[in-house]
């Protein structure tokens, strides 16, 4: 049994492995040296909260050409929002079923028609690598291999909820230290928490609130939060999971 459940394991890591080399490949010939990546992290939830009415997801954009205005340059975007295919939110549900992931415009139709408000932090400006892990994700969910699951472990990639699948772009931090004590807007405020504290970037020097008119954000309802509005320092009410449902 021990050796059947390594196996298993293995087989995980290869399937991962083998979409990553080709992501990154495919990434590295695309994006040019002048290019800037971006992420929002968004977070909703219905008012009384009810935890079938969460969701947490993410927007990754790649900013190109040699425009030097932000509203003119070339922008591509992909969205990590992953939900049952049914779109029915089981959260109690113990065996795993078909996953979908949405883009932006269906995953803000999704929550706002189930009654949901929608916060968004960001802009963040990230690495490229953290761009092409992103791809690498994505790649992942759309291969069909992965399920979904309302809750589910740090331990098989191929089970995810909304949360871990978005946390599933952190490298170092990665989805273990995602404790799903946190949903809805709890959770997507602490992954934003996260790129501010560990980020190589200066977040409070980021000003790209271009790309939030560009993405139509505001003119849909999304309450925004910048990076100027998170504190960068430890918050000890940050650990209370449903302190701070929105803002910074």
């Amino acid at each position: 049994m021990a050796a059947r459940r390594h196996r298993s394991r293995l087989r995980v890591g290869v399937l991962i492995l083998a979409a990553a080399c080709g992501l990154v490949a495919g990434a590295a010939t695309e994006a040019r040296a002048q290019d800037r990546f971006f992420v929002v992290i968004f977070g909703s939830q219905s008012r009384p909260k009810q935890l079938r009415l969460t969701h947490t997801w993410a927007t990754f954009v790649r900013v190109s050409g040699e425009s030097a205005d932000p509203n003119t340059a070339e922008a591509y975007q992909h969205t990590i929002s992953w939900l049952p295919a049914t779109l029915d939110v089981r959260v109690w549900a113990a065996r795993p079923e078909p996953g979908t992931n949405l883009d932006l415009d269906r995953s803000l139709a999704y929550v706002q028609g189930n009654g949901e408000h929608v916060t968004a932090w960001g802009p963040f400006e990230i690495r490229p690598d953290a761009y092409a892990r992103s791809l690498e994700i994505l790649s992942l969910l759309e291969s069909g291999q992965v399920e979904y699951r309302a809750v589910s472990t740090r331990y098989n990639l191929l089970i995810s909820d909304c949360i871990h699948a978005v946390a599933a772009v952190d490298p170092q931090f990665g989805r273990g230290h995602y404790p799903l004590i946190r949903v809805g807007k709890p959770a997507s405020r602490y992954i934003a928490r996260q790129l501010i504290r560990r980020s190589d970037f200066d977040q409070t020097r980021v000003h790209a609130s271009w790309l939030v008119a560009r993405l139509g954000l505001v003119e849909r309802g999304v309450e925004m939060v910048s990076p100027q509005a998170i504190p960068p320092h430890p918050c000890a009410l940050c650990l209370i999971p449903e302190h701070g449902a929105g803002g910074g």
